[in-house]
């Protein structure tokens, strides 16, 4: 549990998609460039759940372009990061969409 968040990581979509539903996450980061499955394809079928219709999903990629920036938000994309970035920026992303979470005792 890094910087407060637990991470998951899931390296193949398929599978990959029924963990997500387990998971229930605050945020999904998605890799443009997957075997299989591309993250278009996973966040266009993440937005058409009930469950995924308002978490934040954030493409990340090292596609630079005009055209990838809009078809990421034609697929539901809350944002998009272009690689290679840090783990301060990532951060901030992450932090611009996720409430954090009082933690009491």
């Amino acid at each position: 549990m890094k910087n407060g968040y637990q991470i998951s990581l899931i390296t193949d979509p398929l599978p990959g998609l029924s963990l997500i539903f387990e998971l229930n996450p605050d945020v999904i980061l998605c890799d443009i460039a997957m075997p299989r499955l591309d993250g278009y394809e996973i966040c266009a079928m993440l937005r058409h759940s009930k469950v995924f219709q308002y978490i934040p999903i954030m493409m990340l990629t090292g596609k630079e372009g005009f055209i990838d920036r809009i078809r990421a938000r034609m697929v539901g994309a809350t944002d998009y990061l272009t690689k290679p970035f840090g783990e301060q920026e990532l951060l901030l992303l992450i932090e611009k969409y996720v409430t954090p979470k009082i933690r009491t005792r």
